[in-house]
């Protein structure tokens, strides 16, 4: 194995672990010396694969959106409508399979700070749903009276605070069926045409 594909390995690894850690104690609650601890590394391996806690953070938000744009974007088909559910509901399963910890960190956690905007148009994740937009808008799916990039804005919100309220409430309802449910609707809005 090539040493870049080896390092790739390892911090995915790593990460994955260190996942669990969050979903166990909550991401405000480790500490770097706690993770070298738990996970019997030095502090010196942790610094190899992360500069800081907030490198965690941000992995996080590098996760989600590989997840959209190599996971989900190769399950579209042709029709965007259907898309659009499909990308709504794997929102909801990725928080689900990621669990109620790393969804508050995605989703309630500062999301700007002087090195990092985690709302950034230009991340994959919301390309993926604007591009399916723009796709739906050209095929006729969607009212083209509607700004894709506006809507794909408000999806992303209501997206986050439909995962934020579940992770609120400890991951008590299901929340599949939740936005299954909230995208019907907003589908509905979309494929109306305006009088």
């Amino acid at each position: 194995m090539n040493p870049t594909k080896k390092f790739i390995a390892r911090k995915q690894e790593l990460f994955s672990k260190i996942t669990e850690l969050i979903n166990a104690e909550g991401y405000e609650n480790i500490t770097i010396r706690g993770i070298c601890k738990k996970l019997d590394i030095s502090t010196g391996t942790f610094y190899h694969y992360f500069s800081e806690k907030g490198d965690l953070a941000w992995a996080l938000f590098s996760d989600i959106d590989d997840f959209f744009s190599n996971e989900v974007l190769s399950q579209f088909k042709e029709d965007e409508v259907e898309n659009l559910k499909l990308f709504c509901t794997c929102y909801g399963k990725y928080n689900i399979r990621n669990g109620v910890e790393t969804s508050r960190c995605i989703n309630m956690a500062p999301l700007k700070n002087n090195s990092v905007n985690y709302l950034d148009e230009n991340r994959k994740i919301f390309k993926v749903l604007k591009d399916l937009l723009i796709r739906g808008v050209e095929k006729k799916q969607f009212n083209s009276s509607i700004d894709p990039e506006e809507t794909a804005r408000m999806l992303m919100v209501l997206l986050r605070g439909y995962s934020s309220d579940w992770a609120k409430h400890d991951g008590n309802y299901d929340l599949v069926s939740s936005i299954e449910k909230f995208i019907v609707l907003f589908s509905k809005s979309l494929t109306l045409n305006p009088q």
